[in-house]
């Protein structure tokens, strides 16, 4: 929060975190309790002064899918950047509209410009060609394709023999493998615009991404023990069971990179990463937070979600002390003792609970506020509540802003009784596999009359709607027929 008074053509500066470089930005247009900002053309290891003002220009973006466009960030003027410094003030120029971001600048676009102006030139000029020919197609491994397509799967890597096919898509930005391939990794290092791998069930002891322009890699494999991640890398999602003895090295040793570990079993090896800024723990059951100060100090976020779940000693996270952001959502077990004072977080700035025990919200929402930037504390729960919803998998839409309670309480009546069918139905001596289709035909025309007269299922009402029905196959261990009767609610859908 800040007390600075912003004036239309203040243009102020920051400092990018991960390089050190400095930028600048102009306030372009004030509201009531916002403005509209706009990147200028600096950027420098040295802080700007008022002589270099006359020489800016506004930024225009061309990395990626940018065309020269000048981007405007529109956020709100309580939670100013208190530590810019002001440079100046001179008259705003005339721009076109383009605004995108509902924050405030920090430096990531000047960043990415540089990086991408450093790529080879003649794989960038592909790039953008094959933007401007979006409906131009292609013969590749012996299907008819867009010419700027994005990502290839399975099916399409196991059609050639020769990646150095794949060479006539320059829009080629991810690749999703489950299988093992010689070519994928030496395919990847000389194409420098693939910046995304998602590979499931990877079979190498060793993984070496070091010589690639990796900047998301999702993984999964059980005997993984040594990953080297290039000096591109954003973020890397661990999913699956995780070897012991996995170790995860970086140029910068996790500065700046995002971690996010689907927990098996609530197991998190100690990877190494002594300097990762960003961690995000998902699917926790019962997970002890007590390692997490000491084998990653440097964090300024952490996110933590449970499904749900229970956290241990909470208190301890209070040694965290550059955390900006935490994230708690769906996770109990502690009570607002248990929970570290605002004084233990010097530089918090976003707090945002979601589903966590009443009581502790109440207080822990009393004795944050108006002490911090921004405060969020929604869904809290009663001990009753957590046992009457432990296994239910709609229990999130609870007090959602999407779902009116009405159609929530419907929607898991429909969920109970369908699971109480089919347990039935898997206890008879044989299987009866039109009850069975019978029992999802009434479940999703169930959602269909729920959603006919005030429509509420969105995207991702609809997974959550196909996750819940999933779980009911698995618990009953009719999984094996998961893929016809998910295609049978799909047919019976009106939403």
């Amino acid at each position: 929060m800040t007390n600075i008074s912003l004036q239309l053509g203040d243009v102020y500066t920051l400092q990018e975190k991960e390089t050190g470089k400095w930028f600048a930005f102009q306030i372009v247009e004030l509201g009531e309790d916002y403005a509209v900002c706009i990147d200028m053309d600096y950027w420098s290891e040295m802080v700007p002064t008022e002589q270099d003002l006359n020489k800016m220009s506004y930024f225009r973006l061309n990395h990626h899918l940018w065309d020269n466009k000048i981007c405007q960030y529109s956020a709100s003027t309580k939670y100013f950047p208190s530590h810019a410094q002001k440079v100046g003030n001179i008259d705003v120029r005339p721009f076109e509209e383009f605004k995108i971001f509902d924050n405030w600048p920090d430096g990531k676009q000047h960043k990415l410009t540089e990086k991408w102006e450093k790529l080879p030139k003649d794989q960038v000029s592909a790039f953008k060609e094959a933007l401007t020919k979006r409906n131009e197609t292609i013969m590749v491994a012996g299907k008819e394709v867009k010419k700027n397509l994005y990502g290839i799967f399975d099916d399409t890597l196991s059609a050639v023999k020769d990646f150095s096919e794949f060479d006539i898509l320059p829009g080629l930005g991810r690749i999703t493998a489950t299988k093992d391939y010689p070519q994928l990794i030496p395919f990847i290092e000389r194409r420098c615009l693939i910046r995304e791998l998602i590979w499931d069930n990877c079979q190498h002891r060793e993984l070496d991404l070091s010589r690639t322009h990796l900047e998301e890699v999702e993984i999964s494999g059980e005997c993984i023990e040594s990953i080297l991640l290039p000096s591109s890398i954003i973020s890397l999602t661990l999913r699956g069971i995780l070897s012991p003895n996995l170790r995860i090295h970086s140029l910068k040793d996790g500065y700046f990179m995002v971690l996010r570990v689907e927990l098996q079993d609530d197991f998190l090896p100690d990877v190494g990463l002594s300097r990762l800024t960003n961690l995000v723990l998902s699917n926790i059951k019962n997970f002890n937070l007590k390692d997490i100060p000491s084998r990653f100090p440097g964090l300024v976020w952490l996110g933590l979600a449970g499904h749900p779940g229970y956290i241990r000693d909470v208190a301890e996270i209070s040694n965290l002390h550059e955390l900006e952001t935490l994230t708690i959502d769906d996770l109990f077990g502690f009570s607002a003792d248990d929970f570290p004072l605002p004084k233990s977080f010097p530089q918090l700035r976003n707090l945002w609970i979601e589903s966590i025990p009443a009581e502790a919200g109440k207080v822990i929402k009393k004795l944050y506020k108006g002490k911090i930037q921004d405060l969020l504390v929604l869904k809290l729960r009663s001990d009753e509540w957590l046992h009457e919803n432990l296994n239910n998998p709609l229990r999130h839409w609870d007090g959602s802003e999407f779902v009116p309670k009405s159609k929530y309480i419907k929607s898991v009546a429909l969920w109970k009784d369908a699971r109480r069918r089919m347990i039935e139905e898997t206890n008879h001596p044989e299987l009866d596999l039109s009850a069975v289709k019978r029992i999802a035909i009434d479940y999703v025309e169930g959602f269909n009359q729920l959603d006919c007269r005030s429509s509420f299922i969105e995207t991702e009402e609809r997974e959550d709607i196909f996750n819940a029905f999933e779980q009911i196959l698995n618990e009953t261990g009719l999984s094996d027929f998961k893929e016809d009767l998910m295609r049978l609610i799909d047919e019976k859908r009106d939403w």
